[in-house]
């Protein structure tokens, strides 16, 4: 009997301990829950103030530019984003920050970086401007017919004064006033009455423009090429003196004053780039079609 009981105990506890074990890896399989995967792992979330969401690797927090990489090309370019234009960055490991406000920023960026600021919303259309002075050389626009014939001498620069305003995004619209002389000289000589006429022209030119200056890069750099294109009205006043003199007697000698005056539709069509010494100053060097085919230049960005 004594047996049976030490048989039956021995059973009795192996059944329990049969059944602790199940119930432990029970369990302990239910302990083990899978990692959330985070909402934007392994890239960063740039959210723009107009609603636009950027996803990429954020680089660099600068005080004009956010600069970020693209995750689906690792090795590819950096790419920006002018500061003002972000809200917030969230970062892969769900670190906010929020992005300071453009209003306490704008007195401190560079002009090159404000031209991201929308002026009529933040700062008023004829605020901010640009006070444009250029100097034109090589002789482009004349109204001087058969004008090879003649050579040129040396004369005044074309000037151009003009005033401009960020209409939108790296786009500016401005005014342009231009003004300068040429003038030209040349000899006719006629067998058939045996004289020789000795021309000299004086061609004053004026023009109004109204044009866009479009800055085809959208980042800080202070060398900003650029595309400018306008229409407005020319205008051209040609005084001509013409000292005809007979081969055959020197003694006889006719002067001849004459000018003229022509008014027309006038195009402006340049390429060129811009410098930004300061916050304030600025050289450009353009070439194309216009009063002149070269200008050099200085700007002023007015506070």
């Amino acid at each position: 009997m004594n047996k049976f009981n030490f048989l039956f105990r021995i059973a009795i506890n192996v059944i329990m301990l049969s059944c602790t074990t199940a119930y432990a890896q029970t369990d302990s399989q239910k302990v083990i829950l899978q990692k959330p995967i985070p909402q934007n792992a392994g890239f960063d979330v740039i959210v723009k103030t107009n609603g636009d969401i950027v996803y990429g690797l954020v680089k660099e927090v600068g005080p004009y530019f956010i600069s970020y990489q693209r995750t689906d090309i690792p090795d590819g370019p950096i790419y920006t984003i002018p500061r003002n234009e972000v809200y917030v960055i969230s970062y892969r490991n769900q670190v906010k920050d929020y992005i300071t406000p453009v209003n306490d920023q704008f007195q401190e960026q560079p002009y090159y970086s404000q031209r991201f600021i929308n002026y009529k919303k933040d700062t008023g259309l004829f605020k901010h401007g640009i006070v444009r002075i250029q100097f034109g050389f090589i002789r482009s626009f004349t109204k001087v017919k058969d004008v090879k014939t003649y050579s040129s001498s040396g004369s005044f620069p074309v000037v151009s004064v003009g005033y401009e305003v960020l209409f939108k995004q790296n786009l500016n619209l401005g005014v342009q006033i231009g003004f300068g002389t040429h003038n030209f000289s040349g000899q006719q000589f006629s067998a058939y009455d045996s004289t020789q006429t000795d021309v000299t022209l004086k061609e004053n030119i004026f023009a109004l423009y109204l044009y866009g200056r479009y800055y085809l890069l959208k980042n800080a750099s202070p060398l900003q090429p650029y595309i400018a294109a306008g229409v407005g009205i020319t205008s051209s006043n040609i005084i001509s003196n013409n000292k005809i003199s007979f081969t055959n007697d020197n003694s006889q000698v006719i002067l001849v004053k004459s000018g003229e005056r022509s008014t027309g539709l006038g195009l402006m069509a340049r390429a060129g780039a811009e410098y930004f010494i300061s916050n304030q100053l600025q050289l450009s060097l353009d070439a194309g079609y216009g009063l002149s085919v070269i200008n050099a230049g200085i700007a002023f960005t007015l506070k």
